[in-house]
């Protein structure tokens, strides 16, 4: 028997690290940015999780060779892209 209780926590945990990037962009509450998650996820056709580890990894600055799916990756460019590309690194000025 396989025991898949692990995955039910980490797939949490990158649901709600998704939800925290568009609090953060968006300003929004936790619902608002999960019902963004949620209807990015139904408007290209890929899954929750999906589109929440693409969200993450881009705003991480990562790209699908960093284990997320590449249409999740695109869709999540498309989607996020220019929010992500305005937010301002808080470090940019540390030497």
């Amino acid at each position: 028997m396989t025991d898949h209780s692990a995955a039910g926590p980490v797939t949490r945990t990158t649901i709600d690290r998704a939800v925290g990037v568009l609090i953060a962009l968006r300003g929004c509450s936790p619902e608002d940015a999960f019902s963004e998650l949620a209807a990015h996820s139904f408007r290209f056709d890929v899954s929750l999780v999906q589109s929440a580890r693409s969200i993450v990894a881009a705003a991480r600055g990562m790209d699908s060779d960093n284990g997320v799916d590449c249409a999740a990756m695109m869709s999540a460019q498309e989607e996020w892209g220019p929010l992500l590309a305005d937010r301002r690194d808080p470090f940019d000025h540390v030497a």
